[in-house]
């Protein structure tokens, strides 16, 4: 019974994957756009002293962007897999001292 649970987890993340997937690539160009015009107001609010907005755009795009590249590389079933939320929580780690670091780097945020 526990095995039929972790082969239904695995299906389930296979069948969201596959909708995402195909999404993306039928919307690419959208979807890079409004990325893309997000990036630009949180760069624009960070302009003004107030760099929240862009420090939170930039960790959420390289964390998801890890993930998207992590589930084309071993597949989304490696999502079910119970070692993977240590994974999550190095990849956090790392995401946000990357986001610190080029904040500090570009004089958006004091040290």
């Amino acid at each position: 019974m526990l095995q039929d649970f972790d082969e239904a987890t695995k299906q389930a993340y296979r069948m969201i994957w596959n909708i995402l997937v195909t999404f993306l690539w039928q919307h690419w160009i959208a979807v890079i756009v409004v990325l893309g015009l997000i990036l630009i107001a949180a760069f624009l609010r960070a302009l003004t002293g107030r760099w929240g907005m862009l420090g939170s755009v930039l960790y959420n795009y390289f964390y998801f962007g890890a993930l998207f590249i992590i589930g084309l590389i071993w597949g989304p079933e490696v999502f079910a897999n119970d070692y993977f939320k240590l994974v999550l929580v190095i990849l956090y780690i790392v995401c946000f001292l990357f986001v610190g670091w080029i904040l500090r780097e570009t004089g958006l945020r004091r040290r």
